[in-house]
């Protein structure tokens, strides 16, 4: 009981339907009743009842998310018709992108097998080629290390404030996390598997969560898979404006969402942040993507490096659409490599924010390229399609098992 007052020991939040409790992080522990946030009023309310916080520490946190999820909404498009459905795997198997066979050459080994599903224990991956653009907070190795087991919960990290390494289970996929309250943090590796439930009591369902640091969060190497049956969820989601965020090596495979309940997005920093950095991230979904429009929070400065979203055609396909939402006002904001692949049969102008028929700073597409050329502080350009050598960050390359390629 010490050492979880102390920040050295996860909370865990288990999945049940409109309540929630505090435990250590160990089957059979005794439980303590957490109370309930009380729902603020959004002061536009949406047609349907707005998403809410649950945790004591995160009520001011879950009411500012509503009154920003509820703008995005009233600016989203109706459906595209004629788009594809997709298939619907196993709740835990990771969906695994279908290489192509190769080419025929002599005494080449025999090509990877395509069309045996994902193990629900993936095996040790081999590390990615070539240094990644940030590298970890000085010292990190020697961070106080809180280690993640739970494979049905919601997992909190409070740090008090300090440093914290958070370990991922190295033998098998693991819930989602709250990162609260701490100054530094990194997770090096691993997967987190989403719950298969759309809201945490009241809150929307996050893979991972920042909330509340003030100094890095480094978040490489890890796995998220969203290919979950009943699951609806954001990929990482930030509520820090003084943080700075490193994404880098990450992979999020077929998340799902649905206007009606959980916007779910690869990306989010709607609380705010002092600066996000992405580099090499890739990302399929059903409903949004890299959603970095300021919404509640200021967003000092942002990069996004060698990315790519497209559509998992994952049903019920409701809505979304937008694989990246920006604003005409933005922040400075730095795009290197960044390609969108639309949903089927959806337009490439209709698939980013602004869209090309915006009255105010309208996108431009000329041979596959998108630019907004009355955005001032935005550098760069968006490419239709996927990029020419495939995923910046290939399935088998993160997760379990990864080994960092270093840094620049």
């Amino acid at each position: 009981m010490l050492l979880a007052l102390i920040g050295l020991l996860p909370i865990t939040y288990p999945l049940t339907q409109g309540s929630e409790t505090d435990v250590v992080a160990s089957q059979g522990s005794q439980t303590a009743a957490a109370p309930a946030a009380q729902r603020p009023a959004s002061a536009t309310p949406p047609a349907e009842e707005p998403p809410t916080g649950t945790a004591q520490e995160e009520q001011a946190a879950g009411g500012a998310q509503s009154q920003a999820k509820a703008e995005a909404r009233a600016q989203d498009i109706a459906p595209v018709a004629g788009s594809r459905s997709g298939t619907s795997p196993s709740p835990t198997a990771t969906k695994t992108p279908q290489p192509p066979a190769p080419a025929p050459v002599p005494a080449a080994p025999a090509p990877k097998p395509t069309t045996a599903p994902a193990p629900a224990r993936p095996a040790a991956v081999a590390p990615t080629s070539g240094p990644l653009s940030w590298a970890p907070p000085a010292g990190w190795e020697n961070y106080p290390v809180t280690k993640i087991t739970s494979t049905t919960s919601v997992t909190t990290v409070g740090a008090k404030g300090g440093d914290v390494r958070i370990e991922l289970d190295p033998s098998r996929p693991v819930g989602p996390i709250t990162i609260a309250n701490c100054r530094n943090a990194v997770i090096m590796g691993g997967q987190i598997n989403v719950l298969p439930t759309a809201r945490i009591g009241t809150d929307d369902q996050r893979a991972i969560y920042v909330h509340k640091c003030t100094g890095t969060v480094h978040i490489e190497g890890v796995l998220i898979n969203g290919n979950v049956a009943g699951s609806q969820a954001d990929g990482i989601a930030v509520n820090a404006p003084e943080a700075t965020v490193q994404i880098q090596n990450v992979r999020m495979d077929a998340l799902r969402g649905t206007y009606t309940v959980n916007h779910a997005d690869v990306f989010q920093p709607w609380g705010g942040v002092k600066e996000y950095r992405i580099d090499r991230l890739t990302g399929s979904t059903n409903y949004q993507g890299i959603q970095v429009r300021k919404d509640l929070g200021a967003i000092g400065r942002g990069t996004i490096r060698n990315a790519n979203v497209g559509s998992s055609e994952v049903n019920p396909i409701e809505r979304g659409g937008q694989f990246i939402r920006i604003d005409c006002n933005t922040y400075p904001l730095s795009l290197e490599g960044v390609y969108i692949n639309p949903r089927s049969g959806r337009p490439m102008g209709y698939s980013v924010w602004p869209q090309t028929d915006d009255k105010t700073c309208p996108a431009t597409i000329t041979n596959g390229v998108v630019d907004w050329p009355k955005i001032a502080n935005l550098t760069g350009t968006i490419t239709q399609g996927k990029p020419a050598n495939g995923d910046f960050v290939p399935a088998g390359t993160v997760g379990i098992g990864y080994s960092s390629p270093g840094y620049r």
